[in-house]
């Protein structure tokens, strides 16, 4: 059924916890697992801006992230799993939605932080946006121990 689950990671304790369940779905289920990293340049610029700072080398900041991502596929690849890894930059929605598009993917599998009221009217809700514009079925994990 489903054949290629895509798992968007921000490398929260929510989104680690979600990425570890897409692996044992993935090898029950013997599908294939893509999970995508996307650098959030807006919100890295607004933060610098607010700061009084800038930010000056993505790619930089990226090589930071290429770490987490081939533990997480390292990790699947023990349990037999056929995983890639994306890594890039944009608006996390909207880079996700065209993956899903351009991948071919039929499941989607990622963390929910459970945000409620202001946080959630302020940081935004990246899951329900996904959840909202998405064509294929999406899975939600909701985190729930101490670190979220």
């Amino acid at each position: 059924m489903f054949k290629k689950i895509l798992c968007p990671v921000d490398f929260s304790d929510t989104s680690m916890s979600a990425a570890n369940n897409a692996i044992k779905f993935a090898s029950e289920v013997k599908a294939e697992l893509t999970f995508i990293h996307v650098l959030d340049i807006q919100t890295l610029q607004n933060i610098a801006d607010l700061s009084g700072g800038g930010i000056n080398d993505i790619d930089l900041l990226l090589a930071e992230e290429k770490p987490v991502l081939s533990r997480l596929k390292e990790e699947a690849e023990k349990n037999g799993i056929k995983v890639n890894t994306v890594l890039t930059r944009g608006e996390p929605v909207n880079v996700v939605l065209n993956e899903i598009k351009e991948g071919g993917f039929d499941l989607i599998v990622m963390g929910t932080h459970g945000k409620k009221g202001l946080t959630r009217l302020v940081l935004g809700s990246m899951a329900e946006s996904i959840v909202r514009q998405s064509q294929i079925p999406v899975l939600l994990y909701h985190c729930t121990g101490e670190k979220c």
